[in-house]
């Protein structure tokens, strides 16, 4: 209820804004994105004790109801990739303390692995099933929803601080994570080893996306 009033409220004041004040200067909007998305996640953290990425999540969507989400993206992915993710991970490691790799220890992070790839196997390829794609295709999504990355660590790191998860499990999941992205694409090259099966793969809009956003500025 609450990420749909804001989300109501935020796509009326920005398509009045929009139409209304005719500013050439665009750099507030990215900047107008990045602050609701602190507040979504400081409210989500704060007010409803759930993770702050699931307040980050919503400013998402919010955004990307309005007609300049595209402006907003290409903006914002700098900063993203350039400031906030490296800071991200590096906090993690920083915090992680692995515990002693004992042979049980071991034998768990192999099994959490295994369960890993082959949940996202099962589950996503039997859900495109039910879609009604084909054998190969329901193979492919299954394989290409395999990795885990900022989501499974951040979950993680929020079970540990609150303490429903033992610290010594965080070890095996960074494991998990880790393997799990470097299997993704040794794993998306065999399920897409039939002659002819890159053909069904569409044309990313990357190049024109770019193009629209110089034509903004």
């Amino acid at each position: 209820l609450f990420v749909g009033i804001v989300g109501i409220l935020v796509k009326k004041a920005m398509d009045w804004y929009i139409s209304n004040v005719h500013s050439t200067d665009l750099q507030r909007y990215p900047i107008f994105a990045f602050v609701l998305c602190l507040f979504m996640a400081f409210c989500a953290e704060h007010f409803f004790g759930v993770a702050d990425i699931t307040g980050a999540f919503a400013a998402g969507l919010i955004i990307s109801t309005t007609s300049k989400a595209k402006y907003i993206e290409v903006k914002f992915a700098p900063l993203s990739y350039l400031l906030l993710t490296p800071i991200f991970f590096a906090s993690i490691g920083l915090s992680v303390e692995l515990p002693k790799m004992t042979s049980t220890i071991i034998i768990f992070s192999i099994l959490l692995v295994v369960v890993a790839v082959l949940s996202k196997l099962l589950g996503c390829g039997l859900g495109a099933k039910l879609c009604g794609l084909k054998g190969h295709q329901c193979e492919q999504i299954g394989v290409g929803m395999v990795c885990r990355g900022e989501v499974a660590l951040i979950v993680a790191n929020k079970g540990t601080t609150l303490g429903l998860m033992p610290e010594i499990f965080f070890g095996p999941v960074i494991i998990m994570v880790v393997a799990t992205t470097i299997l993704t694409p040794i794993l998306l090259k065999f399920a897409y080893r039939e002659t002819g099966a890159y053909e069904e793969l569409q044309e990313s809009p990357l190049v024109d996306r770019y193009e629209e956003v110089e034509q903004l500025d």
